[in-house]
């Protein structure tokens, strides 16, 4: 009886153990993978600089409103740029020589091989070298108006964002080691999809590289619009 007891308490301390390991390691920190292919240099600088009005109804979003404010941020830092006044109105008209409306929708989603990372990715810790894959397809509209002729051109900048991540509320399905991988089985056919509570980590990470990549696109439209 106490041989037994003692194999039960072994058995307990290396389930505390493995559960331990596993929470503290199998994590992988954000990382997107794609970024040089979204990358622009700036543009020469016009001759002469503008005064831009920015609106969006994208703006009153939680999430995509942070990809209009880094779009903007982006703008008010750019040199070809003299003035960004957002959110633009009317009465605003007089200050301006051309008026930006944008527009963001994001469509996230999980790759397949998810699957194939959690099983039998588990057996060698797959979830945290490499992470699950995601892809961000960020579809960004600008109608641009000039208003010294009233004309307007529609700019569509769609990118494609892949990145890959993992965290604890998916990794914890290691403990398939514990028994015969059955947990890491179906885990990995319900870790394909995405996980929207990287949404957030997400915005922080790309919008320092999609910002400026849609305002040099933009200010650039607008230049040539302006005859610049």
């Amino acid at each position: 009886m106490t041989e037994r007891m003692s194999a039960v308490k072994i058995f307990y301390v290396f389930v505390v153990l493995a559960f331990g390991a596993i929470s503290s390691g199998c994590s992988h920190n954000m990382r997107i993978t794609n970024l040089d292919e979204n990358f622009t240099p700036p543009s020469a600088v016009p001759k002469q600089t503008v005064r831009l009005g920015v609106t969006s109804s994208t703006m009153s979003h939680p999430q995509n409103s942070k990809y209009v404010n880094a779009i903007v941020d982006a703008l008010q830092r750019n040199s070809g740029v003299e003035k960004v006044i957002y959110p633009y109105s009317q009465s605003n008209k007089d200050q301006a020589d051309a008026v930006v409306d944008i527009s963001v929708n994001v469509r996230y989603d999980g790759k397949g091989s998810n699957f194939f990372v959690n099983w039998p990715g588990f057996l060698i810790f797959a979830p945290a070298i490499w992470g699950y894959g995601y892809t961000a397809d960020i579809e960004t509209q600008a109608l641009i108006t000039n208003l010294k002729n009233g004309t307007s051109q529609q700019l569509s900048m769609p990118l494609q964002y892949q990145f890959r991540q993992a965290e604890f509320d998916r990794t914890w399905t290691g403990i398939g080691w514990l028994e015969v991988g059955i947990i890491p089985l179906i885990g990995g056919l319900a870790f394909t999809g995405y996980d929207d509570d990287l949404t957030p980590e997400f915005i922080r990470t790309v919008t320092p590289s999609y910002g400026p990549f849609v305002a040099n696109k933009t200010a650039k439209a607008v230049y040539e619009s302006m005859g610049y």
